[in-house]
C-alpha cells in the first residue's frame, strides 16, 4: 500500500477519513478512498479545484496506477455516467485506457 500524504490539511483529513469508511480489498482501500475524496472536493469546489488536481496526481502515480487500473476493471463495477466521464479523463490524462 502506497502512503499518501497531502501538504493541505483538509485533504488529508478528508482522505484519512474516506481510508477509514473504505470498504474495499486491501489493494484497492487507497484508490477508493482518493476516488471519494475526488467527487467530494470535485463537488464543493468544481473540477478545476487545486484539492482535486492534487487528488488525481496521487491516482495517476507510478505507486497507485494499478491499483486504479484495477479499481475500473474489477467485476460487476457499475459506473455511472459522471464516475466514467471521470475515467475517461483520468485515461486521457495518463495516456492509457482504463476502461479496457
Amino acid at each position: 500500500m502506497a502512503i499518501v500524504n497531502f501538504a493541505d490539511t483538509q485533504l488529508q483529513a478528508c482522505f484519512e477519513h474516506n481510508l477509514a469508511e473504505v470498504d474495499a480489498a486491501d489493494e484497492l482501500r487507497e484508490v477508493c478512498a482518493l476516488m471519494v475524496t475526488h467527487d467530494w472536493f470535485r463537488m464543493l469546489e468544481g473540477p478545476h479545484s487545486e484539492r482535486v488536481h492534487d487528488t488525481i496526481d496521487i491516482l495517476l502515480s507510478r505507486e497507485l496506477r494499478s491499483g486504479l487500473q484495477r479499481w475500473y476493471r474489477r467485476p460487476g463495477a457499475s459506473l455511472s455516467t459522471e464516475a466514467k466521464r471521470v475515467r475517461d479523463h483520468l485515461s486521457q490524462l495518463a495516456g492509457e485506457d482504463f476502461a479496457a
